[in-house]
């Protein structure tokens, strides 16, 4: 019983570490080699260009100049020649070739228009206009819809989308949102300045001397006075009111984190940190976490974590609500971030550190 529990903990541990993110590099006689999951491949024997990355897949140009999709071991030619507009998101590789709107996810690729003007595509969303109707058109949960029915070019007049949401105004200027297959009406009028996460649009009603949010299908006033400044991102919304208290919105309830204005604060993905006094902090999933005294300008975010420095000589790695510093890199050179995979450059070598183990490749050095 004992050792089972222990093989349970074991892949636990090995799940919660399991890292999104798809490392790459070019070794020492210029082949292109992917760091897959723990796993090395090589995927060309000689170099390659525009190379673009998400959660599981990596796309690049050969050195015949096709541009091709590599997905768990294999690689498959997507197009002979470079498409005209490439968009890598975390789940999917979106591209455009000359009208024809193409979408890579989980190694099965697929047509999303044959004829398309502009697109836009992030996590969980692709937004396209048709043509020639120059409907606007969403590839969502592998399905594909009709938002809006143009009558003429200008249908919208500005719309922003980030994950899995799009808000927009119409022509009439009333702003609306677009999430799970549906159009929700704000009944808010000239907004101006709105952003959106995932699930969430936040915006501020001048008119009205408001503040608001529309989360998973509610909207909501979180504010009756035009707040100072706010911040967006995953299911979450940090703001600072008129009286300078600092406020976070998230999984629809309004939390009060204190009474002053922070020195700062920013974000990404599901990561927001901020500072009082040069103590650094993140929220993570609603829970706070201090950090250790650290240069904000080091910071290198991810989708669930940050990379940081505490001294030049040791990196350390905040993911998923854990600081892991018991791993050791030579001083590199370079570190960053591919989506949750911490990557670090250091001579002619390259680290990635997966499953809290440092993998490192010998690379030819530029």
């Amino acid at each position: 019983m004992k050792y089972w529990f222990s093989i349970l903990l074991c892949v636990k541990f090995m799940l919660l570490l399991s890292q999104n993110g798809q490392g790459y590099y070019h070794d020492y006689n210029n082949s292109f080699y992917v760091f897959d999951k723990g796993i090395e491949r090589q995927a060309e024997v000689n170099r390659v260009t525009d190379i673009y990355s998400g959660n599981d897949y990596v796309a690049y140009t050969d050195s015949k100049l096709s541009f091709v999709y590599y997905y768990n071991g294999y690689q498959k030619v997507l197009e002979e020649n470079f498409p005209n507009k490439v968009v890598a998101t975390a789940p999917a590789l979106i591209y455009k070739m000359q009208e024809r709107l193409m979408i890579c996810e989980k190694g099965e690729t697929k047509q999303l228009a044959r004829r398309a003007d502009v697109f836009f595509a992030s996590d969980s969303i692709v937004i396209w206009q048709a043509l020639p109707s120059l409907d606007y058109m969403a590839y969502v949960n592998g399905e594909t819809k009709t938002i809006i029915k143009a009558t003429n070019s200008s249908v919208i007049n500005d719309y922003k989308i980030n994950n899995n949401i799009m808000a927009f105004n119409d022509l009439n200027n009333d702003l609306k949102v677009y999430f799970n297959g549906e159009i929700y009406t704000s009944n808010n009028n000239r907004i101006t300045n709105y952003e959106c996460g995932h699930n969430i649009v936040a915006f501020i009603d001048e008119y009205k001397s408001t503040f608001n949010v529309f989360y998973k299908g509610v909207f909501k006033i979180i504010s009756k006075e035009i707040i100072k400044e706010y911040l967006v991102i995953n299911d979450m919304v940090a703001y600072v009111d008129a009286k300078d208290n600092f406020y976070i919105f998230y999984d629809g309830a309004i939390t009060k984190i204190d009474s002053r204005s922070p020195d700062f604060f920013s974000g990404k993905g599901n990561i927001l940190y901020y500072s009082y006094n040069s103590e650094l902090k993140i929220i993570y999933e609603g829970e706070i976490y201090p950090l250790p005294l650290v240069n904000p300008k080091s910071l290198i975010l991810g989708q669930n974590g940050v990379l940081f420095y505490i001294n030049i000589n040791q990196p350390q790695y905040f993911y998923k609500g854990k600081i892991y510093d018991n791993f050791y890199v030579q001083k590199p050179y370079t570190m960053e971030l591919k989506l949750d995979l911490p990557v670090f450059k250091y001579n002619n070598t390259i680290g990635f550190w997966y499953n809290a183990k440092i993998h490192e490749y010998s690379t030819r050095s530029n």
